[in-house]
């Protein structure tokens, strides 16, 4: 419901869950038309941010500076957190709440320290890398959901024969 009614999404996570949001809000973005998915990917905003204002600020500073441009009617923040305790993804879930933005926590073990305005989806996993490919297979049920769809490879080769770009290759 959530990922229907906002136009602009940030996805948030740590470690593997990072490349998991910086993977979705790619195909989220390629696949889900009117909505623009956003990840963070600044290398070098992450150390400047977490050396200047401290590492659980940094998803802070981060949608300080990209989404308070934004009608928070329209935006969508999405904290991924294994634990479900990531002090600064739950900061920044915390922080878009009371801008107003519509929040949502998939975790792999239930967060002990978000508050009751935050929803959230526990996949109560007991280790990392569950968390992440169920996280990843979600988003492409989301973009399932929302009516959109991903194509298979069969479709794409298909689409792909007579490119110019494929010449010569078989893939």
């Amino acid at each position: 419901e959530k990922v229907n009614k906002a136009k602009k999404i940030f996805i948030i996570g740590n470690g593997g869950l990072h490349f998991v949001a910086n993977h979705a809000a790619t195909d989220m973005t390629r696949l889900i038309k009117n909505k623009v998915v956003y990840s963070f990917e600044s290398v070098g905003f992450i150390t400047s941010n977490a050396n200047d204002h401290g590492f659980e600020q940094m998803f802070v500073r981060w949608l300080e500076t990209v989404a308070l441009v934004e009608k928070p009617e329209d935006c969508l923040v999405l904290g991924l957190s294994c634990s479900g305790n990531s002090s600064n993804v739950i900061k920044a879930l915390h922080w878009s709440e009371e801008q107003n933005f519509m929040t949502f926590l998939i975790s792999g073990q239930k967060s002990l320290s978000l508050n009751n305005a935050v929803e959230e989806l526990c996949f109560n996993c007991e280790f990392f890398h569950t968390v992440e490919v169920a996280s990843l297979m979600l988003f492409y049920d989301i973009i399932h959901c929302v009516g959109s769809h991903c194509p298979s490879i069969t479709e794409e080769k298909k689409r792909m024969k007579n490119s110019p770009l494929r010449e010569g290759s078989d893939e």
